[in-house]
């Protein structure tokens, strides 16, 4: 398990890199490597397809999301909120995918 203070340069390295390049989505692979690079090879912490960041136990710990104003936010979970143990969704695979890639949204 990931102590306090490795997570907390974890959510520093992630939240400076994405803001840094300027990234417009969240690519998990890429995540992934900051946190290990962060945490020098240790598999303390991942990335969900959604932006959770989840510890050895499968626990979420933070999260990762985008402003509409394009500031990539790394934030710590706040275990008191509502629903706090609720799941990131991921995003949808193999044919349920496919089908959405090809949804046409209004106004987009």
């Amino acid at each position: 398990m990931a102590t306090d203070h490795e997570i907390d340069r974890v959510l520093e390295v992630v939240s400076a890199t994405l803001n840094d390049h300027d990234l417009d989505h969240l690519d998990p692979g890429r995540v992934q490597q900051l946190i290990s690079a962060a945490l020098r090879g240790e598999p303390a912490l991942t990335v969900d397809d959604g932006g959770g960041l989840h510890d050895t136990q499968g626990v979420r710990i933070g999260a990762v999301r985008r402003t509409d104003s394009g500031e990539w936010i790394v934030d710590r979970q706040n275990d008191a909120a509502a629903r706090a143990d609720a799941p990131i969704p991921s995003r949808p695979h193999g044919r349920l995918r496919a089908l959405m890639t090809r949804l046409k949204v209004p106004g987009s």
